[in-house]
Order: C-alpha cells, then sequence, then structure tokens
C-alpha cells in the first residue's frame, strides 16, 4: 500500500512515525491488543492515531497443536504474514501472542522489517515492579522457560503453579479463545488458585497468555499487582514505531 504522507499543515503528523504491523493469531486477543495500544494514545484528531495494518487469521495453524501433537508448524505462515505487512507498509510488526514466541527463532529469522517481543516487553515491565511473581499462562509456555530467563537478573523470585493450578488457568485460556468469557464457576476456581498463590508469598502476576488480557480488570486478581503482556507489548510497540502522542 502506498504510504500517505501529510500535506497540510492542518491535517498532519510526523514524517518518521511507523507503522505497525500486527500477526493476529487468536481473535480475542488481538483486538485487545488494538483496544489497550489506542487507549495509551492522546489525541485531539482522528488522524493522529498511529496507523496500524492487521491481519487476524485464526487460520494460521495453532501453537499448542504443533508443539504438543506434531501438527503444522506456524511458523512459515507468521513469517510469510510479517512478510506480507512489511509489503504493505509495516516498518515494525508484533504477535499478541505469547505461546507462539517459543518459535521466534523460527519466524523472526531473516524477518524484513524489525520486530518486537512481547517476552521483552513483558518482562521489561516486571523489572520495573519488581518483588515475588507468579506467571500466569499456557503450560507449553510456562515449561518453556522463556519468562524464567528473561527475569533471571532481575532478582525477583519466580513461584510455580502446581499442575492442579496449571490446569485452572490452562482451561481459562481456553473459554476465552472461544467465547471471550470464563463461565463463573472456573472463574471461582481461578480466585481460588490466585489465594492459594498469595499465601505463598506472591505479589505481582504476570499475565503471560494475551487471552487473560481481557481478565484484567476483574476482581479474581484480588489486589495484587498485575504486568499484562498485551499491554507490555502495546506500550513497546508504539515506542517502536516512534509514536509521540502519549495518554
Amino acid at each position: 500500500m502506498v504510504k500517505i504522507d501529510p500535506i497540510y499543515p492542518a491535517v498532519s503528523w510526523p514524517a518518521d512515525e511507523g507503522v505497525l504491523g500486527v500477526v493476529g493469531v487468536a481473535p480475542w486477543a488481538t483486538l485487545d491488543f488494538c483496544q489497550q495500544l489506542y487507549a495509551l494514545t492522546k489525541v485531539e484528531k482522528e488522524w493522529e492515531y498511529p496507523r496500524l495494518i492487521i491481519d487476524n487469521n485464526s487460520k494460521i495453524p495453532s501453537r499448542g497443536r504443533h508443539l504438543q501433537l506434531g501438527e503444522r508448524d506456524p511458523s512459515p505462515w507468521i513469517q510469510a504474514t510479517i512478510d506480507t505487512l512489511a509489503e504493505m507498509g509495516a516498518t515494525v510488526a508484533v504477535v499478541p501472542c505469547n505461546t507462539a514466541h517459543i518459535l521466534w527463532p523460527r519466524w523472526s529469522q531473516n524477518s524484513a522489517i524489525p520486530l518486537v517481543s512481547i517476552i521483552d516487553a513483558t518482562a521489561s515491565s516486571v523489572r520495573k515492579k519488581a518483588a515475588c511473581v507468579a506467571l500466569l499462562g499456557s503450560e507449553l509456555l510456562c515449561a518453556s522457560g522463556l519468562y524464567q530467563q528473561a527475569l533471571a537478573a532481575t532478582g525477583c523470585t519466580t513461584v510455580a503453579l502446581s499442575s492442579a493450578e496449571q490446569q485452572i488457568v490452562s482451561d481459562c485460556i481456553a473459554a476465552i479463545k472461544v467465547a471471550r468469557r470464563v463461565p463463573k464457576p472456573l472463574l471461582a476456581q481461578l480466585y481460588g488458585c490466585v489465594s492459594q498463590l498469595e499465601t505463598r508469598g506472591v505479589t505481582t502476576l504476570i499475565l503471560a497468555c494475551t487471552e487473560l488480557s481481557l481478565l484484567k480488570g476483574s476482581a479474581v486478581w484480588q489486589g495484587l499487582e498485575i504486568v499484562d503482556s498485551n499491554a507490555s507489548l502495546a506500550q513497546a510497540s508504539l515506542e517502536a514505531i516512534g509514536y509521540q502522542k502519549w495518554a
């Protein structure tokens, strides 16, 4: 797509402002990411919002089924989507999915444009808050060690979930993927899980699955500090494209 440059004094934006390409592999999480990104901006006119090019494509093969069952690797499709977004004008790209970053070396290699890692963005947010943290994400992500490695130098303690607690978190993620909500009985189980983590000294919860970002304002977190991976990625994305109008 042809680049649009401002030509009128009253309708303008920085000439060097970048364009963000978004590879959506999880529909509701991708929409939440875009909403959070726009919520960080402070504009007076609609053309002052950053330009996003979004391919919200749930047909890209499942990250989890590839890693667990050996089904098709989504990496070639993610990489091809990044290339297409670049051809359309994106100058930076993101993938708002934590589990997809287990495969980061495969789809980030030889990227046509710079990429922002959700792991790095979130770990940076945790460093600013520190404390004793628990990771709430997919079982595959938690087992991968990506966050544990990223947080190793921060000095904060990471508390592992029990298998029963991890199952509750996984069930919540699955529910949001399909229906954008968590049934009340399951939400009550998550509440109990959070209570148990607090008794084990946890002060900060990392929402390390972008589906869980949809529960960000829920009372289920019981006042614990929340580091939302979608919010962290949104902020890092605006910084990466050189966006200047912050809220």
